[in-house]
């Protein structure tokens, strides 16, 4: 009796099937970094339709964008990188804590922050810094630009009581473009 597959061919074909589901992107993970570079895209158009005071303080010839915590993606950087904002190349630096926070014009505060969110707020707060984040209710916490979704799209809501106690200006665009806006 002849038999129809050989063991070699059922490892081989296994292993080829292995390889498939593991190195081919999921669509759940596809659609996972399109959303952070959606997501990065908000933070650059909040960072130029934002005006900071005191522009002394802070580095002239770059804008820093901090992120406190885990990086959300490689494709959230990258689409970071490489831009411009005021004019001022955009660095993005990744911090472990506020202090090192001084010299950002805009921290974006990860998710994995989340339970130390009241913490990190109150200690920004003394520094002219606009905050955003994803993480639910920041806006509600303090936070100033808190991106939501909307409609299984990328929104965002602003708290603009945060946003004035910083001394920063935001555009009447982006506000009018808000989902939601506290604090008005």
């Amino acid at each position: 009796m002849k038999r129809l597959f050989s063991l070699p061919k059922y490892v081989t074909l296994f292993l080829v099937l292995l390889l498939l589901l593991v190195f081919i992107p999921h669509p759940a993970t596809c659609a996972r970094q399109d959303e952070y570079q959606v997501k990065a895209a908000f933070v650059l158009n909040f960072a130029k339709l934002t005006e900071w005071p005191n522009e002394s303080q802070v580095e002239k010839d770059s804008f820093t964008i901090a992120i406190l915590g885990k990086t959300p993606s490689d494709s959230f950087v990258n689409t970071l990188k490489s831009q411009t904002v005021h004019g001022n190349k955009v660095i993005v630096r990744h911090i472990d804590g506020t202090e090192e926070a001084k010299n950002a014009r805009l921290v974006y505060i990860s998710a994995s922050e989340r339970h130390h969110l009241s913490g990190i707020l109150r200690e920004l707060r003394q520094l002219n810094v606009l905050t955003v984040s994803d993480i639910n209710g920041f806006c509600e916490f303090g936070g100033m630009i808190g991106l939501v979704p909307v409609q299984n799209r990328v929104g965002f809501e602003v708290n603009l009581a945060a946003v004035r106690k910083a001394h920063l200006s935001i555009s009447s665009q982006l506000l009018k473009l808000a989902k939601t806006v506290l604090g008005n």
